[in-house]
């Protein structure tokens, strides 16, 4: 969690959830993903999501001196008595509440199924995999002539019409342009824990619309570019075996767009799944890349509304549940614009050979 582009008012009341949250990320992170069963603390009407989600039904009796090792709390609206009574367990304690602070709830909901539910064998044969399909990706891509790579923003359907990109990069809600699909290679990525990973209608509406355009059987070569924490989600979907998965890893303390360590791929965190990685994939090509539908700095963006998308494709008001959500709630958008801005400059100026697409 980054704390660069959240209110300062929110960040001072909630320091004490703050500290709390990196440690519990810590045992999350670096979980053994032994566990096989959970007790659920919250709302009945979402238990019965995250059953479906988990594929793991909740256990009806705990007791919080004899916890069973392999048994993990999820806590979806977290009391401080709740964090009293497991102050033995917080090894085990998984705080998804959406209004506890910032990404959190979001956050540590979408990790369970790698980091906690998914053994240590089986999550390296993911690593494996995922290096491997990257690999593949890249031996694709390397060579490639005029690649595109395009945002969301308003202008995306209008690039996309006029340009007819070969090779294209793009993301998020671009899955519902079908012209995407008549691309000879698409690298499409999403990456939001809440809207693409979550639990809420919007995100299982957009995993239901992937479903359904991947299993066109006139796909071309078609790669999906996701946290590697997102990897056990996706496999759970009706998708295609030619459409093929990468999963990607992030870090805070990284100057190169690129690194490769023990099989898995980083690139560094941005918070922005254009920064974090499209534009750092379509940087190993070192012909001319074509970007657009992306929005840069300027007065209008530093406001505290939501960017501009292509209504043909994203309304905005799809979005609006989250401003009652911790997600939106304590995020100033006038830092957020600002800090993404300076990723997206810093990675930019790293890329030589580039065209930015203007509104034509």
């Amino acid at each position: 969690m980054s704390i660069f582009y959240f209110k300062t008012i929110r960040i001072i009341l909630n320091l004490h959830k703050i500290f709390l949250y990196v440690f519990l990320k810590f045992f999350q992170v670096y979980s053994s993903g032994n566990f096989e069963s959970y007790k659920y603390y919250g709302d009945k009407k979402l238990l019965v999501n995250i059953e479906k989600y988990l594929d793991l039904p909740s256990v009806d009796s705990f007791n919080y001196s004899h916890t069973p090792k392999k048994t993990l709390i999820i806590v979806e609206k977290f009391t401080f008595k709740i964090f009293i009574q497991n102050i033995l367990n917080l090894p085990r304690l998984r705080v998804i509440d959406r209004h506890y602070f910032g990404l959190v709830g979001a956050n540590s909901l979408f990790r369970l199924l790698f980091n906690d539910f998914t053994n240590k064998n089986t999550k390296e044969l993911i690593i494996k995999n995922s290096y491997e399909n990257y690999l593949d990706l890249i031996s694709e891509l390397k060579n490639k002539k005029d690649i595109y790579v395009l945002g969301n923003n308003e202008d995306f359907s209008h690039i996309l019409e006029s340009h007819n990109p070969k090779y294209l990069l793009t993301c998020n809600s671009a899955i519902n342009n079908q012209k995407i699909f008549d691309s000879e290679l698409l690298i499409l990525s999403f990456s939001d824990p809440l809207f693409h990973f979550g639990l809420n209608n919007q995100a299982k509406e957009y995993r239901k619309k992937l479903e359904q355009v991947l299993n066109n059987k006139s796909l071309n070569k078609v790669y999906l570019v996701v946290p590697i924490e997102g990897i056990p989600l996706v496999k759970k979907l009706n998708i295609p075996e030619k459409i093929i998965i990468v999963g990607l890893d992030s870090t805070y303390f990284q100057s190169k767009l690129i690194k490769i360590k023990q099989n898995k791929v980083f690139t560094r965190n941005s918070h922005n799944v254009f920064t974090q990685y499209l534009l750092p994939i379509a940087s190993v090509n070192p012909n001319l890349i074509h970007i657009g539908a992306v929005t840069f700095a300027s007065q209008d963006s530093y406001n505290n509304k939501l960017w501009k998308h292509d209504s043909k494709i994203k309304k905005t008001s799809n979005y609006n549940f989250a401003f009652d959500e911790s997600f939106f709630a304590d995020r100033d958008f006038k830092k957020y614009y600002k800090f993404h801005d300076k990723q997206l400059s810093r990675i930019m100026n790293k890329i030589p050979n580039k065209r930015i697409i203007t509104n034509e």
